[in-house]
């Protein structure tokens, strides 16, 4: 699996109608802040969508609150509405951003790179022929 270094939002990210419902809440930009840093954390633990500290510790909201600057309660209570939107899921006690591959593109992104992989390889080959010619 090969690290991202890029976090993919669509540009109609406030149109999206789950972000809007955010927004209706109390503290709604609030509720948009963390979820752009579980999309960052998510990219930075590079499993998948799966939110880990480490190799495979699953993140608790205690974690989560204490990463964010938010007190336990109102961690839970974002995590609850994000679990509620299906923004999250909760996956054998892992929480994980729901699509994560689809919404980042990771298999568009993985064709590119094998696609360049092939393209620096035949170049690599065409030089090994034009230097064996001379």
């Amino acid at each position: 699996m090969y690290k991202l270094q890029w976090l993919k939002i669509d540009a109609n990210l406030f149109a999206n109608r789950k972000i809007q419902i955010l927004l209706k809440e109390p503290d709604g930009d609030t509720y948009v802040r963390v979820w752009i840093q579980l999309l960052i954390i998510a990219m930075e633990c590079n499993k998948e969508g799966n939110l880990v500290i480490g190799e495979n510790k699953p993140m608790t909201i205690e974690y989560f609150s204490k990463i964010m600057g938010k007190s336990f309660e109102k961690m839970e209570e974002i995590i609850k509405k994000f679990l509620e939107l299906e923004m999250i899921i909760l996956e054998n006690e892992v929480y994980k951003i729901k699509n994560w591959n689809k919404y980042q593109s990771i298999e568009t992104y993985e064709k590119y790179k094998e696609q360049g992989r092939l393209r620096q390889q035949r170049y690599r080959e065409r030089l090994k022929s034009e230097n064996g010619k001379k």
